[in-house]
């Protein structure tokens, strides 16, 4: 399955930018040309997960989105473990193969899609013995080199604020207006809009308008950053840290994350660094697990949204970073 993701990276690569609308269209009609069937929406998530693993870059509010460029980077917290991110071109993927062949130690690691998703490439995990070799190896494979990208994107992560001033719903009628609900986990229909709360509609072109009202002001919002700003006017927490149990691995662990609380884009990136890989899934506790999650920069990511982390028992064993 993982052959449609990589034929979706290879496009986008040779491709390099374009509008979010057309990625979502040919990432349907991909799938569908090839078999799959899918939820709705698989396409955005796609998409948003495709930018966690520094694949692409994407501005949500513009339309647009552009192929990363190739990085090699070390994991936190993982000795002898790198990750490749950005485009992979035809190019760049006959250097690599020329390069695995003679000298590169490097492992296409499978990300597993949730139930009904688009799959994903896999993910490129570098073995090295000195971290001093790291530049030289960036420079043969044509990459640049970031010692460690997590711990440069948690140092980056803004604080959560609302965006910019918009005007409320124009068109008030039953079943036009949707409000998020956090029991629920979705929106559901708004019996009026009077209130403080996340709010979405269709705008006059059809494109879907996320906004937060607060006191009688409405902003726009994406629905990450709108339900976490949601959370934190609660003062409700999603987030809970686990640390590893293992001699010398207290310092790292796993960030669970609530379903119905997705981390916004920058947030999201930072978590999938620390090892590279898409986050699992536990149906059971219905949160998505990103493993190798410094406690530093986990209570940084939970402050940035307004949060207090939640701190658990230790795993009952050691979780690496790859």
């Amino acid at each position: 399955m993982s052959d449609i993701g990589i034929l979706l990276l290879r496009w986008i690569s040779e491709l390099g930018s374009g509008t979010v609308k057309d990625l979502r269209k040919g990432i349907r009609d991909t799938a569908r040309s090839r078999g799959l069937t899918f939820r709705e929406g698989a396409d955005g998530r796609w998409v948003r997960d495709a930018s966690a693993l520094a694949l692409i870059d994407v501005d949500w509010r513009k339309n647009r989105w552009a192929a990363a460029p190739p990085v090699l980077t070390r994991l936190p917290f993982s000795d002898g473990l790198a990750l490749i991110t950005g485009r992979r071109t035809a190019a760049f993927e006959r250097v690599l193969a020329a390069a695995a062949d003679e000298w590169l130690e490097v492992s296409r690691v499978e990300n597993t899609p949730a139930p009904g998703d688009i799959p994903l490439p896999p993910s490129l995990i570098v073995q090295y013995n000195n971290p001093e070799e790291l530049p030289q190896y960036a420079r043969d494979l044509s990459c640049a080199y970031t010692p460690c990208a997590a711990l440069q994107c948690f140092a980056l992560l803004p604080d959560l604020e609302p965006g910019s001033p918009a005007a409320p719903p124009a068109d008030a009628s039953p079943g036009v207006i949707e409000r998020y609900s956090h029991e629920e986990g979705a929106y559901v229909p708004a019996l009026g809009y009077s209130e403080d709360g996340l709010y979405r509609w269709r705008g006059s072109d059809w494109s879907r308008l996320v906004q937060v009202r607060r006191g009688s002001s409405w902003f726009s919002t994406e629905h990450e950053a709108g339900v976490h700003l949601e959370l934190a006017r609660l003062s409700r927490s999603s987030l809970r840290w686990l640390p590893e149990s293992g001699a010398g691995r207290e310092r790292v662990g796993r960030l669970c994350v609530d379903w119905g609380a997705p981390l916004p884009p920058l947030h999201a990136r930072a978590a999938v660094l620390c090892t590279g890989l898409h986050p699992r899934f536990s149906e059971t506790a219905r949160t998505a697990l990103y493993d190798n999650v410094p406690n530093s920069a986990a209570v940084k990511l939970a402050r940035t949204l307004g949060q207090q982390l939640e701190l658990g028992k230790p795993l009952a064993r050691t979780q690496g970073g790859s």
